[in-house]
């Protein structure tokens, strides 16, 4: 059985013996709850300080240097997987028509601008463009050589969601502009190919040739395929990691909802850092450009019970809400083509939002009068400047808790990853021949008021709050 599979059997009947949403009037007199009183909850947001349910749309962050910044999902399910929706994404042959809504209304209300839709070859090698590409009328379709390649979905506040297609099943092509195979067989089959022939067909129909669940992976084998990247980090995985706490959580929930925090910050006591997908992005390093990206797996099938708030636990909106990728993009207008370039070229870094959205943060090279970008190298033989800005997070309120926010650079050695400078301002460190990223950490001291009774141990170590992609100096493959 694999991760995802794992995590839903067991999470499933924990949910199955509770047999009810959580109650938050619960009482166990054998637990002294004197003072606790849960944050203020959704209804309550107020747009001058962080708030948990808050959403920041990325117009709202200031990119460096005259690029445009914009956030998006990268591994998502939608209704042309089968075992999305709780696993009905079609009944008695129709589409599940809640189960397709609530993902567009998620992608709007969570301020997303793209999604890299995943869908499973079984029901998406069945279904045509641009139905895979949650196209209704009122979209309107991005169009090569006359076909539909992609989808830009207008919000209700007018903002757009550029949507596009791919699969997870052999391995993870993002961005498909067309099926690769004129049959259904033949789909099923192009997109079971797990050999570097089967990648390259990925890529001439316009995707990027990614894997999902790295850890599950040879790194030989991964190398052997000529990815253009992998998943440094993938929710389900986090969970089967964080597995103890989880289970625990959803217990307390119903009995002791005091020692746990809000729904909406369910995600701060269950991060994990994902070791063995961070050891072989390095181990891959050593051999190939690879970019990094976070995976949010999300197929709205673990937990169908009501959170406090009112909304399932692993809504669409809700899952959403935890992480993205940032992309760097030149000014003028955006589509999948100009989107996919800037993914491919590495000039994106990944963010955890659960933790307080990030404003401020910046990673390049400065090497004399040129400035280098993540994913971009710096030529051999000159010298070289990294730099790395360190974030605050959005809208913190100055009389509340703070968090403690540390920045790292690290170095590619010996196929590890090595910290060489660190520190809770800006850093700017000389760097030598090799390969450079940046990671930001932090202790979420602001999230106190809604992590419940047992926030000391929830806030007892740091936690990654943004991975950038490497900054090559000196290196050619």
């Amino acid at each position: 059985m694999n991760t995802a599979g794992s995590v839903l059997l067991i999470v499933t009947a924990v949910a199955f013996f509770l047999g009810c949403a959580p109650d938050r009037d619960a009482h166990d007199a054998s637990t002294d709850v004197t003072g606790w009183e849960a944050g203020p909850g959704p209804d309550a947001v107020d747009p001058a300080f962080y708030h948990p349910w808050a959403v920041v749309p990325v117009s709202e962050i200031p990119a460096p240097r005259g690029w445009q910044l914009k956030r998006g999902i990268i591994h998502l399910h939608s209704t042309y997987s089968h075992d999305a929706c709780d696993s009905e994404p079609f009944i008695d042959d129709v589409r599940n028509e809640q189960c397709f809504e609530e993902l567009r209304e998620a992608l709007c209300a969570t301020a997303q601008d793209f999604a890299f839709l995943t869908d499973h070859d079984d029901l998406f090698a069945y279904y045509e463009y641009p139905e895979v590409l949650l196209y209704k009328d009122g979209d309107t379709l991005i169009e090569r050589g006359g076909l539909p390649v992609a989808n830009r979905m207008t919000c209700e506040d007018g903002r757009d969601v550029i949507i596009a297609a791919g699969t997870e099943s052999g391995t993870m092509p993002i961005g498909l502009e067309h099926h690769v195979g004129d049959t259904i067989d033949d789909r099923v089959a192009a997109y079971n190919d797990v050999t570097a022939l089967g990648v390259q067909a990925y890529r001439d129909a316009g995707a990027i040739a990614l894997v999902m669940h790295t850890e599950e992976w040879d790194v030989s084998t991964l190398l052997g395929l000529q990815l253009d990247g992998i998943e440094i980090y993938n929710l389900h995985a986090n969970m089967y990691q964080a597995l103890d706490v989880l289970v625990i959580m959803i217990l307390d929930m119903q009995d002791r909802p005091w020692q746990v925090p809000v729904a909406e910050l369910g995600f701060v006591p269950l991060w994990r850092e994902s070791t063995a997908d961070m050891d072989a992005w390095a181990s891959s390093l050593e051999v190939r450009r690879q970019i990094g990206v976070l995976a949010s797996d999300i197929h709205r099938n673990t937990f169908s019970g009501e959170a406090s708030d009112g909304e399932r636990l692993d809504s669409y909106r809700r899952l959403m809400h935890w992480f993205s990728n940032h992309v760097l993009l030149p000014a003028g207008p955006v589509d999948d083509a100009v989107l996919k370039e800037a993914i491919l070229r590495g000039r994106m870094y990944g963010a955890f939002e659960a933790f307080g959205y990030p404003v401020g943060f910046d990673f390049h090279a400065i090497s004399g009068s040129t400035v280098h970008e993540m994913g971009d190298t710096v030529p051999a033989g000159e010298l070289a400047d990294l730099v790395l800005a360190i974030p605050s997070v959005h809208n913190l309120d100055p009389e509340g808790p703070q968090p403690v926010i540390t920045g790292r650079i690290l170095e590619l050695v010996d196929g590890a990853w090595e910290e060489v400078a660190s520190g809770d301002a800006d850093i700017t460190f000389p760097a030598s021949a090799g390969v450079y990223r940046a990671e930001v950490r932090i202790v979420p001291n602001h999230t106190r008021p809604w992590l419940g009774m047992k926030a000391d141990e929830y806030l007892a170590l740091s936690k990654v709050w943004i991975y950038s992609n490497p900054i090559y100096v000196g290196v050619v493959y």
